[in-house]
């Protein structure tokens, strides 16, 4: 039988500075059993939206436990309290507006520094909240602007992996235009866990889906090394105003013979969230691990398509990190640059952003990161085969669900329990 806690959990050690017009915080009690599979929270199944297996932090690094607010002349600035936040984007080139989703399937705008009340769009009648369900992030065309189109993943009623776009009213520009949802991709998901969850644009234009292997423990169904199926790959499409979806002649797999392709890249565990440097355009992804380790990807841009080189083998199934995990073959495994263990207190890793706010001073061009267990936020710098200077920046979210990026290039770490914070100069 599992070990039972009662946390209290704080969304951050100190009470962070508060951005005006914000909202009143709201401290959920979590109940956690605590299991190698999966973790179960009262009100919500708070930590399995992160991954599936879960080992207990040690001691001193353990989330929500007192410690420095600030380090590096960083501090938070509390945007606001959301119920269950789950991203945070903003469309291109907009500096007012930044959009949060929520868990039951409800987007929400904040305007400046006021939130505003009625919903940007809301599918909860679609949206699946069980395990790792929900609303799950959401991404802008790069011509939103002209387009008013935007995409949004989520897991629906029963239980597929759902990408879907939407545009917003030309005549009330917070407000999405009735009856504009086309169905993009559907991929069927029998299992509770390990649904990705993450969008994003790259700068080449494509859309970028990251899925996760298709449950259970283990990939009993060996999805990862399988490019016959898009569980457990990361995707790159071009979206039709339509509806569905071209695949883009120069993804890595076109044209040969039992692969997919949309696929661009393979051997993923669970990649909740990935990004890309928006100066660089390089590529990082968050894999959520099995037993023992958790890992930061890092594939470099091309500088001439503007992307990173696909067809890149991440290794899961065969590895956990740059742990043998199996007897599988991966062919041309390419190790994480950064691992952090279940023994050091991590249990389901929250990929961040490649840090591009000048305001931050001397962590422009760091990688911030965070783990659902330790509350400490992370900064490390990424390079071609290994990474430097890993270590806590200082401020601490508890239940750390994901990091968003606005139009002005300035980062968010996004506490399922519903406090959403900006990272600034202290």
């Amino acid at each position: 039988m599992a070990d039972i806690r009662v946390l209290r959990p704080h969304n951050v050690s100190r009470p962070a500075e508060v951005e005006p017009a914000g909202a009143g915080e709201a401290i959920a009690i979590l109940a956690c059993v605590r299991a190698r599979s999966v973790v179960f929270a009262l009100p919500v199944l708070a930590a399995v939206l992160a991954g599936f297996s879960f080992a207990p932090s040690l001691g001193r690094t353990g989330g929500g436990q007192p410690g420095t607010q600030s380090a590096a002349g960083v501090r938070l600035l509390k945007l606001g309290t959301f119920a269950q936040p789950t991203f945070l984007t903003s469309p291109p080139g907009d500096r007012r507006r930044r959009f949060v989703t929520e868990r039951a399937g409800r987007i929400r705008i904040v305007q400046g520094s006021k939130k505003l009340r009625r919903p940007f769009l809301d599918i909860t009648d679609r949206v699946q909240t069980g395990g790792e369900s929900g609303l799950l992030s959401m991404a802008f065309a790069p011509d939103f602007a002209r387009s008013r189109r935007y995409y949004v993943y989520y897991v629906d009623n029963g239980g597929s992996l759902a990408v879907d776009g939407f545009r917003a009213s030309a005549k009330a520009p917070n407000r999405t235009q009735p009856g504009s949802r086309r169905k993009v991709i559907r991929e069927p998901h029998s299992r509770g866990n390990h649904k990705g969850g993450q969008i994003q644009f790259g700068r080449d234009g494509k859309l970028y889906i990251g899925f996760g292997d298709g449950g259970g423990s283990g990939d009993p169904d060996e999805n990862g090394q399988d490019l016959s199926q898009r569980l457990g790959k990361l995707l790159r499409i071009s979206p039709r105003p339509r509806g569905g979806y071209r695949i883009p002649r120069d993804n890595p797999f076109v044209g040969r013979s039992g692969a997919r392709g949309e696929i661009f890249a393979y051997g993923l565990r669970n990649p909740y969230r990935f990004s890309f440097d928006r100066l660089t355009g390089a590529l990082t992804v968050g894999d959520v691990g099995q037993d023992a380790r958790e890992e930061i990807d890092f594939v470099p841009a091309v500088r001439r398509v503007r992307r990173p080189r696909g067809g890149v083998n991440f290794g899961w199934s065969a590895f956990e990190g740059s742990r043998r995990y199996s007897s599988r073959p991966a062919p041309g495994h390419l190790p994480p640059v950064l691992e952090r263990t279940h023994a050091a207190g991590s249990c389901s890793i929250t990929g961040g952003y490649v840090i591009r706010d000048r305001s931050l001073g001397s962590l422009y061009g760091a990688y911030v990161y965070g783990d659902l267990c330790d509350s400490r936020l992370r900064v490390a710098r990424l390079r071609k085969g290994g990474a430097r200077g890993d270590r806590a920046l200082g401020p601490r979210v508890s239940t750390l669900v994901s990091f968003g990026e606005d139009g002005r290039g300035r980062v968010h770490a996004i506490s399922l329990e519903g406090a959403i914070f900006r990272l600034a100069p202290k």
